[in-house]
């Protein structure tokens, strides 16, 4: 039943003033001078009265408007009575506050409907209004919890999962702000509620590029830590740890379709726009020497060619050891695969095949020289050549695709399509990097994300591999998304943690036109991904390296402290719907802190983050100093070297 009185009696109590002015969103509300204390007391209990980041209920007629209070001044009265007894007594206290939406049968909606007009009553939120506002999905809708206010701690913070999960996420910090801890706890909860889900271990792919090593797992570091696997159990998460500094790394498994991508290998080998992405995209995409590779005697026949037409060459310009050098890239691009007599023709070239400076002629050492002026040289060479027993088909992976590169860098030099000047520094390159790349990913039609959560860690990558890695995987994950899964029945979330690495708007590392194409790879994923299910959560202590374009689609925010200047602008440009307060706490919010603010969220609100069981939480612990200096010596090695350095 209605009780009038008590209705009347809580308006009373939490009247707080009336609206003097609005201007836009911006309104001003005089506070009842009775209103001015920290704390109100109703029906014998304390009500936190209003105050700078709290919000208050405008009442318009029938409608319920709600509004954020951004700040407070003091305005004094000239008119003010006579009979005022102190100075004080003249003085108003009016709140500058926004618009931020209203409430329609019990429930808040964001956005604004209508203003206010002059004099109308606000009031202080009641404790169900309070929770209305903070409630982000319906009792129906599945959530997550995420942690309580940092203002209110008795009120805690759940967040849909369809808002969050089906949108692109940004989780912004300074490095030691919580930032890692946070991601990890946004997919913990995701993991241990329906990790356990038929539907959602098959629909569901998870790819974490984790530059640091900071979500893989690591040895137990006491009794609460048993088996520390960061995020979730190991039966829903997968590991590679990839190393360029040893052979014992992980492999990433990539179709064919990825490792002779032209693409991957110009941007690998710092391939330039004129002349040498042109040969890589022109040997990669042909099919003559993948004709050629399963009948051994016709390769070797177009070899002993090559040869032959390289020592019958008299211009002065070539170079004396461009045949032994052709022979030798082959025979190391063979590798193990390499046959006793093929390996036997490069030594017997090396040995007999010499040059004569003076007419500039090779000829073919031994008691009866023989010289390329003869007639019959090139049938000499060539047949040297194909006397060898050789399984080329046997050349797989990455040394496929050096092999091509090479068989057809020496076929167009000693042929004259192409000047050595031009391609031979992108040969150099290839030489140098070719081992790095061999120990990192593999051909293979295994699928690289045979669990739901699959972590990529980049720790031991050196830089060159560092962009090429992430994008070449996320493109390749991203195409085969759309190709193999046009009804969208399975979900892809890219997770990329320390994301200024590798979407940086400047770099002094690649030129320009390779910058763009990694640039463009990931603003296609962050503008038409969310149509075939792909969503992407980028993580990084330096939003403003990040470009604009990628910032500015993101739908949700956890926004931990930031100090630098230019990177609250950068959020402030992106983030149009963020309120004053919001941004000006940044540099100041504690550790374990965020501001969550977007789609999942009716309001920007503050939130201090629940805890992680230690085993899952991510390897980002700032070490106490003090604590490691005290501590007793590790034993020395095998070797007996006690220095660490």
């Amino acid at each position: 039943m209605f009780d009038e009185n008590a209705t009347l009696k809580r308006d009373a109590v939490f009247s707080v003033g009336r609206v003097v002015a609005v201007e836009g969103r911006q309104i001003r509300v005089a506070v009842d001078k009775l209103k001015n204390s920290a704390h109100l007391l109703y029906q014998g209990e304390i009500v936190r009265n209003i105050a700078v980041g709290s919000y208050i209920k405008i009442a318009k007629g029938f409608g319920e408007l709600v509004a954020s209070v951004d700040g407070e001044r003091i305005r004094e009265e000239r008119v003010a009575s006579p009979d005022y007894k102190r100075n004080v007594d003249s003085l108003v206290r009016e709140l500058e506050v926004s618009l931020v939406g209203y409430f329609e049968n019990g429930r808040f909606q964001r956005g604004v409907r209508e203003m206010p007009l002059l004099d109308n009553e606000c009031f202080i939120l009641s404790e169900n209004e309070f929770q209305a506002i903070h409630t982000f999905a319906d009792a129906k809708t599945p959530t997550i919890p995420l942690g309580v206010l940092a203002m209110e701690p008795t009120q805690p913070v759940s967040i849909g999962v369809d808002k969050i999960f089906a949108s692109h996420i940004g989780v912004f910090g300074n490095t030691g702000s919580g930032k890692s801890y946070s991601l990890a706890k946004l997919y913990h909860e995701l993991f241990k509620q329906y990790g356990s889900q038929p539907g959602f271990l098959y629909r569901s792919q998870f790819v974490l590029i984790d530059f640091n090593g900071e979500y893989v797992n690591r040895d137990a570091e006491g009794d609460d830590d048993h088996g520390a696997s960061v995020i979730i159990e190991d039966e829903l998460k997968a590991e590679y740890r990839l190393s360029t500094r040893t052979t014992s790394g992980d492999r990433l498994p990539l179709p064919s379709s990825a490792v002779n991508d032209p693409v991957f290998w110009s941007i690998l080998l710092g391939a330039t726009e004129k002349t040498q992405a042109p040969f890589v995209s022109r040997v990669l995409r042909g099919d003559f020497w993948d004709r050629l590779l399963p009948d051994s005697s016709a390769l070797l026949a177009v070899i002993g060619d090559t040869v032959a037409r390289a020592t019958k060459s008299t211009d002065p310009s070539m170079d004396r050891l461009l045949p032994h050098n052709f022979l030798e890239e082959i025979e190391e691009c063979l590798g193990v695969t390499a046959s006793g007599s093929f390996k036997a023709m490069v030594q017997d070239f090396k040995t007999n095949l010499n040059y004569f400076t003076r007419n500039h002629n090779f000829f073919w050492g031994g008691p009866n020289p023989k010289w390329s002026s003869d007639q019959d040289w090139e049938d000499f060479i060539a047949n040297k050549i194909k006397a060898v027993t050789q399984d080329f088909s046997a050349v797989t992976d990455v040394d496929l695709v050096r092999f091509k590169l090479v068989l057809q860098f020496y076929k167009d030099v000693i042929g004259g399509f192409v000047n050595r000047e031009h391609i031979g520094p992108l040969m150099k390159r290839l030489h140098s990097q070719i081992h790095g790349i061999k120990r990192l990913i593999t051909v293979s039609d295994d699928t690289v994300a045979s669990k739901p959560l699959t972590v990529v860690s980049l720790r031991d990558v050196n830089l060159e591999m560092r962009k090429v890695i992430p994008m070449i995987l996320c493109r390749h994950l991203y195409e085969s998304k759309k190709i193999t899964d046009q009804a969208n029945d399975r979900h892809l979330n890219l997770i990329i943690d320390e994301a200024h690495n590798i979407l940086s708007l400047d770099s002094s590392r690649e030129n320009e036109a390779w910058r763009d194409y990694r640039l463009e790879t990931f603003e296609e994923i962050v503008k038409e991904g969310r149509k075939f299910g792909v969503f992407l959560t980028i993580a990084s202590q330096r939003p403003h390296d990040i470009s604009p374009t990628i910032i500015s689609q993101l739908h949700n925010y956890f926004l931990h402290r930031l100090v630098n200047d230019l990177d609250i602008r950068a959020i402030e440009k992106a983030v149009s719907y963020l309120d004053r307060v919001s941004f000006e706490s940044m540099p100041i919010l504690p550790t374990g802190t965020c501001i969550l603010s977007g789609v999942a969220a009716q309001i920007p609100v503050m939130v201090s983050v629940d805890e992680l069981e230690s085993r899952f939480a991510p390897n980002s612990r700032t070490m106490s100093i003090t604590t490691a200096w005290s501590s007793p010596l590790p034993p020395p090695d095998a070797s007996g070297d006690e220095s660490p350095f």
